[in-house]
């Protein structure tokens, strides 16, 4: 049938989410191997202080994921999703900044909380998204491309991470890190406008018949299936898998 027929690269707005995803991904994901030196060394915090900071982010994402589901059933619109990724994503790279110019690593507490808050955000809007758009047959292969390019850009940021500690100091890595992930997400911002015009362009019928048949539904969008899980780790490696365990980079 027609939802077999399905493929990301016919769907813009998914399309625009799984690759703005991960090269935000790719342009922060070396922190996760700077931050270590950063706060043993750089700020000269202990042991405890380092657990205390890494555990905020995901301390963070359990009232993000929260906030994120109670504003996402209110997105009757495909397009509001997709720019609550981006907005996500900017907030993620905003608190990379900011990091970067704290005196103590206890003022990363607070910024990690923002970020592991605004990470879940990200990945329920991007599961709902999916869920919507993609034909029940085929979201085992949606999600799996979706965490295959977050992973990606996560082994990524960290080649690119370690191999610059070994010449840069840690804080103008971290803030170098943030800027380009704003830089990307700013970059992205007429990207999703333009994908957001080809997708009102597509036939009303969402079950179309023809080259770009396959969406999951015609009228208003389905909701998630309750078994459709989302698994993160540490910044914003994220795996939609169904039945996968909790993803740490």
């Amino acid at each position: 049938g027609t939802d077999l027929r399905w493929r990301l690269r016919r769907d813009p707005l998914m399309v625009v989410m799984v690759v703005s995803t991960a090269v935000v991904i790719a342009a922060i994901g070396g922190i996760n191997v700077i931050e270590v030196f950063f706060i043993r060394e750089t700020l000269g915090s202990s042991a405890t202080m380092y657990g205390l900071v890494s555990a905020a982010w995901m301390a963070g994402m359990l009232p993000g994921g929260w906030l994120g589901a109670r504003l996402a059933g209110r997105f009757e619109d495909d397009a509001a999703l997709v720019r609550g990724v981006l907005l996500c994503l900017g907030v993620c790279s905003l608190m990379v900044v900011l990091a970067a110019t704290v005196p103590a690593a206890a003022v990363l507490v607070p910024l990690w909380l923002v970020g592991g808050a605004a990470n879940a955000g990200e990945n329920v809007f991007a599961n709902l998204l999916t869920a919507r758009r993609v034909p029940e047959a085929m979201r085992a292969r949606a999600y799996a491309s979706y965490g295959a390019a977050v992973q990606g850009g996560s082994m990524a940021g960290f080649l690119v991470g370690g191999a610059l500690l070994a010449a840069v100091p840690p804080r103008p890595l971290i803030a170098g890190a943030g800027v380009l992930g704003l830089l990307v997400v700013l970059v992205f911002v007429p990207v999703v406008i333009r994908a957001v015009r080809r997708a009102d362009h597509q036939p009303a019928d969402r079950q179309a018949v023809g080259p770009s048949a396959g969406l999951a539904t015609s009228g208003r969008p389905a909701e998630p299936q309750p078994d459709a899980g989302v698994t993160v780790g540490p910044w914003l490696s994220a795996s939609h898998a169904r039945g996968s365990g909790t993803s740490s980079s």
